[in-house]
């Protein structure tokens, strides 16, 4: 049976090799190798989260999830999906009370691709009145049905 006292974890440490930068832009970076597998993961992490929206406005942080999927300056609708899909990789999003973030996880092979990728959606996502009305939908039923 396992140890679940509260104190099951003391004493136990992390040792994770962390770098971190600031780019002159001001974007701060973090790395940790580990190169016990061919794979990188990519995450980006933006300061924003629920907790910015004004009371009984919710959802907006949610919306501009979704919305940073729907295109970019180069890439098309869904085509991140589909290079993340491509090079067996998995990617996802995710919104929470302090910040967005967004992830892939792909072949080593391919970091130049998530980083490029990555960047392209940060310097500008493509919105359409069509794709915003859309997305507020999707976003309003899984508000709706607690997702």
């Amino acid at each position: 049976m396992p140890n679940t006292s509260p104190d099951a974890g003391a004493g136990f440490a992390l040792d994770v090799p962390v770098r971190r930068h600031r780019l002159n832009n001001g974007l701060r970076v973090v790395l940790s190798e580990d190169h016990s597998a061919p794979i990188v993961c990519v995450a980006v992490y933006y300061h924003v989260g629920m907790r910015l929206e004004p009371p009984g406005r919710t959802g907006f942080a949610h919306l501009f999830e979704h919305l940073m999927f729907q295109g970019s300056p180069n890439l098309g609708k869904m085509e991140l999906v589909r290079h993340v899909q491509q090079n067996g990789g998995t990617l996802n999003g995710s919104t929470r009370y302090d910040f967005t973030n967004y992830f892939e996880v792909m072949p080593s092979n391919a970091i130049d691709l998530a980083l490029w990728m990555e960047a392209d959606r940060m310097r500008g996502p493509v919105i359409t009145q069509a794709e915003l009305d859309n997305q507020r939908d999707v976003v309003k039923n899984e508000i709706r049905v607690n997702v």
